[in-house]
């Protein structure tokens, strides 16, 4: 924890240089940065951070911010001036999730909340809609092991802020069962919602945004007795934790892992090919591997997609790695973003056919929804 005389001098130089019409949003160190922001001329945050890019850490801080206003409201936040101690206090429930975005900044996708690939997918919407229908919210989802499964049109019309602030708050939690108020910071900052969530089976919960009505107990029971005619549904689809995908599809050998991106429904899946045998050579461990897929995709992926803006006449289709120890892959093809990780003895031209290949086999089937 930083000591207060730091804080106040990095807050003091800050307004020197805005008394004297200075903007001074980052200043960088030798093995770090630090970042000032202001928003809604109340709240001025200053974000210290070494080895992410500075995209990460301004993401990291626009979410500290968004999560304020998910716990307390927007009114509390322009009002924070009549009592701050009260602000404080107000603010003890935002810790936790402010705490648990710190803790995946090197590894998690702001803009992104985690799916998994499920060929029942089609059927569970079906009553998902249905159930949406019965509990009278157009924003319902599924979720396998904190990952959404399937989810309700109005589900996907959220923010991905306000959608990403809501799997923040479950992973956060030391509970799967939830019936707490929350602001969506962009669909409804002044009103709170309820956000419900109902384990089914041990892997699978159900969660939606409500009103005051109906009580927790009451939609507990009704979810039990809807779902329960389900349960070997959401049984199977739960199998396909850990690998995040179905058992039906085979991805080639040479394959250690791959990230699948959705631009248009800000959702990803993140698997390593557990199926892969060892060849007695050097080998990476599953979280290596997910790792090195991130590291691919932020360094690589994501920081050309900003050079690469829409409309101009160079666009970014695919990029390569290589290294002694292993090879990565991306392929972007419409609002879909595929990068593989390949071990290190596959042709380096033969990797486009394979990720072209795979990218088909896990969206082509409408079952999947994706």
């Amino acid at each position: 924890r930083l000591p207060f005389s730091t804080i106040a001098s990095l807050n003091g130089v800050h307004m020197f240089c805005k008394s004297q019409s200075v903007d001074l949003s980052i200043t960088y160190l030798e093995d770090g940065m630090i970042v000032w922001k202001e928003y809604d001329g109340t709240l001025m945050m200053i974000g210290i951070a070494r080895g992410i890019p500075e995209k990460v850490l301004r993401s990291l801080m626009d979410y500290s911010y968004y999560a304020m206003i998910f716990c307390v409201g927007i009114a509390a936040i322009k009002k924070i001036g009549r009592s701050v101690d009260r602000f404080k206090r107000e603010l003890k429930n935002c810790y936790a999730l402010i705490d648990q975005l710190m803790e995946v900044t090197e590894n998690d996708f702001f803009r992104f909340t985690e799916a998994v690939l499920c060929s029942e997918s089609m059927a569970m919407l079906v009553k998902l809609n249905e159930f949406s229908i019965q509990i009278g919210s157009p924003f319902c989802s599924i979720l396998v092991r904190q990952k959404i499964a399937c989810g309700t049109e109005g589900w996907w019309d959220l923010d991905i802020v306000d959608r990403k602030l809501l799997m923040v708050l479950l992973n956060a939690s030391s509970t799967i069962q939830q019936d707490v108020p929350v602001f969506l910071p962009k669909k409804s900052p002044g009103i709170a919602y309820r956000f419900i969530s109902i384990p089914i089976t041990q892997g699978v919960s159900i969660c939606a945004l409500c009103g005051a009505e109906p009580p927790y107990d009451k939609l507990q029971a009704l979810s039990q007795q809807f779902w329960m005619n389900e349960i070997d549904l959401l049984i199977t689809v739960e199998q396909n934790y850990p690998k995040n995908y179905p058992a039906t599809i085979e991805l080639d050998s040479s394959i250690l892992g791959f990230l699948l991106l959705n631009k248009e429904q800000s959702k990803y899946v993140l698997s390593r090919n557990v199926h892969l045998t060892s060849t007695g050579k050097r080998t990476l461990s599953g979280n290596h591997r997910l790792d090195i897929l991130r590291t691919f995709f932020h360094q690589s992926v994501d920081a050309m997609e900003d050079m690469f803006r829409e409309g101009e006449k160079v666009a970014n289709l695919e990029q390569y790695w290589c290294s002694d120890y292993h090879k990565c892959h991306a392929l972007l093809e419409g609002q879909n973003t595929l990068c593989i990780l390949y071990t290190s003895v596959i042709p380096t031209h033969i990797m486009r056919l394979i990720t072209q290949k795979t990218l088909n086999t896990l969206i082509s089937d409408k079952d999947v929804c994706w």
